[in-house]
């Protein structure tokens, strides 16, 4: 049976993967979906501070917050699912019957082509998929799948 030393320690180690997460939900939804600040707090009425705490990590994102981000529309079951990558869990939508294949196509195009840049010759790290490429191409195959599941 685990002490409790043990359990404060797994504990802890879940709260930073969490934070991690979350850090790099709101990273991605600015870079590369256009998610400000701004944007944020004015669909969701959440305020700009508290928002600020959540993106630079200074304190953890509650449930409710969780949810008011992902009634934002537009915003990316990838993103949301990755404060949930420590228990291995993703988000998806709740109704699968309205599924559009033609967002599966879109996702899958859209890693192709990220995964070319990433191969070209002149790209930053050449032929070899550069540590600064992994993320989006790791972001790109998580909508591809997010987007299948949706059309399955």
């Amino acid at each position: 049976m685990a002490n409790h030393r043990d359990i404060q320690q797994r504990d802890c180690g879940i709260s930073d993967a969490v934070r991690s997460g979350q850090i790099a939900m709101f990273d991605l939804a600015a870079r590369k979906h256009g998610f400000t600040i701004k944007r944020l707090s004015l669909e969701t009425d959440i305020a700009t501070g508290t928002l600020r705490g959540w993106i630079d990590g200074t304190s953890m994102m509650p449930l409710d917050g969780l949810v008011k981000i992902a009634a934002v529309k537009g915003f990316p079951n990838t993103l949301l699912s990755l404060p949930f990558e420590a228990a291995a869990k993703s988000v998806c939508d709740a109704d699968q019957e309205e599924s559009d294949i033609d967002d599966a196509a879109l996702a899958a195009a859209n890693l192709i082509l990220r995964y070319v840049a990433a191969r070209h010759p002149e790209s930053p790290a050449g032929i070899a998929i550069g540590h600064g490429e992994k993320p989006d191409l790791k972001l790109a195959v998580a909508n591809v799948a997010d987007t299948s599941r949706k059309v399955a």
